[in-house]
């Protein structure tokens, strides 16, 4: 018998999954989303972890993508010309940016205001491996923010592995109308939290050929026990440490 999974929730209230798929993959050269990963593709991996966790997912995608799930989301999706499927309780809702050419931030705007919740985990679907404890991490945060967002031991944010809430919509079409495609200059504009991380090498980017063909060799490791899953535990003796602290009050 199954374990059942608790949801993650944002200030005691249910928060929505926004996978961003749209793009063009350039360095990738190829749909990142399309690309297989075992007898699935690389969305459907991403998927699939999120799904126990959060009461509503939806797929950000450009105007006019395809990204292969048929309708209900129930019959699967083509990968090296086999049909693979989808669990039933699985079914995510796909919702097209209102303006093509307009990056992430285009794409989080538009699941922002599709999404039934207000507060949401935004995640990119070239993040293979998703860090739940992290995402609750984000969640808690955000209780008290607008944006809760990680940053590594550089300093670099994390943006779209991070939740926003429906309070920042206005700003980003104000960004998006002075022509900014930037996600970092709205961390200025609403109240944003940082949560630290002592190490970001895990959280991993599919960007290239050699990041995918990577990211295969280590799926292959694990299944075979070569390689040991990266820490997930927040807080514990040995694991990765991460604090919170504010980085902008402004509203």
């Amino acid at each position: 018998m199954g374990t059942v999974k608790r949801k993650i929730r944002c200030d005691g209230e249910a928060m929505t999954a926004i996978v961003l798929a749209g793009g063009r993959g350039r360095r990738m050269k190829a749909d990142k989303a399309g690309l297989a990963v075992g007898d699935r593709t690389l969305l459907e991996h991403v998927l699939s972890q999120l799904e126990p966790y959060f009461e509503e997912i939806l797929v950000s995608v450009s105007p006019g993508q395809t990204i292969g799930l048929e309708a209900g989301y129930e019959a699967g999706t083509r990968v090296r010309g086999k049909r693979t499927a989808i669990r039933r309780s699985l079914k995510p809702r796909v919702v097209e940016d209102e303006t093509p050419g307009l990056g992430p931030l285009g794409g989080i705007l538009s699941g922002l205001k599709a999404a039934a919740n207000e507060a949401c985990a935004v995640v990119a679907c070239d993040i293979p491996d998703i860090d739940i404890p992290l995402l609750r991490s984000l969640a808690r945060a955000a209780g008290d923010a607008d944006i809760a967002v990680p940053v590594g031991p550089a300093g670099h944010f994390e943006p779209l592995f991070a939740v926003y809430r429906k309070p920042v919509v206005p700003e980003i079409e104000a960004l998006l109308r002075s022509g900014e495609r930037s996600i970092l200059p709205l961390f200025g504009r609403r109240r944003t939290v940082v949560v630290r991380l002592e190490d970001a090498t895990w959280l991993r980017n599919l960007n290239t050929r050699e990041d995918y063909r990577s990211y295969l060799r280590t799926l292959s490791d694990r299944q075979t026990g070569r390689a040991e899953e990266r820490p997930r535990v927040i807080g514990r003796k040995n694991r990765k440490k991460r604090t919170d602290s504010t980085l902008s009050k402004k509203r």
